[in-house]
């Protein structure tokens, strides 16, 4: 499953993902969202790797910085559910991934808003482009082809925004 990752990533891979405390954060996901229980498993456990991933990657002091777009919009609402269990969350972080992964919103500028010309829209769009691109090939290294598609492929499809909204109760 994980055959692009060093034997030690893929051990601090497995430790992330290891924790007794899922129960209460599963439970905040299923009393805010109406999914089942194996689903609300399955968006932890991937949002367990993201962490994992953003934390490999402050670590690496690679020159670009992960984010999340409209595939992993269902990641991000686990995220945020996580955060708001503050003690599992600092835990986690400190000891899981020997760092504190903070939640930063991207930040208006590199939002699509307006463009003054054709030009500077496509400039805009090539450049997203390129992050995404970084993206999808450091996740490939790190986590295979399987976590590609599963968040870019199957994710979007089952958990789009519009269905996140139906989701909320």
């Amino acid at each position: 499953m994980f055959q692009s990752i060093s034997a030690k990533s893929n051990e601090n891979l497995l430790k992330a993902l290891d924790s007794n405390e899922d129960h209460i954060i599963l439970e905040g996901f299923m009393e805010r969202y109406s999914v089942n229980r194996e689903d609300a498993e399955e968006i932890l456990k991937e949002t367990k790797k993201w962490l994992w991933l953003a934390s490999e990657n402050i670590k690496e002091k690679k020159g670009f910085r992960l984010f999340i777009d409209g595939s992993l919009l269902i990641i991000d609402e686990m995220w945020h559910n996580f955060i708001l269990h503050t003690r599992a969350y600092q835990k986690f972080c400190n000891e899981k991934l020997n760092l504190f992964v903070h939640h930063e919103p991207t930040p208006a500028s590199e939002k699509i808003i307006g463009f003054d010309s054709e030009e500077e829209k496509q400039k805009f769009q090539k450049h997203q482009e390129e992050k995404l691109s970084q993206q999808l090939s450091y996740i490939y290294d790190k986590l295979g082809a399987e976590t590609v598609s599963k968040w870019y492929e199957e994710f979007p499809e089952k958990f789009s925004e519009k269905k996140i909204q139906a989701l909320k109760r």
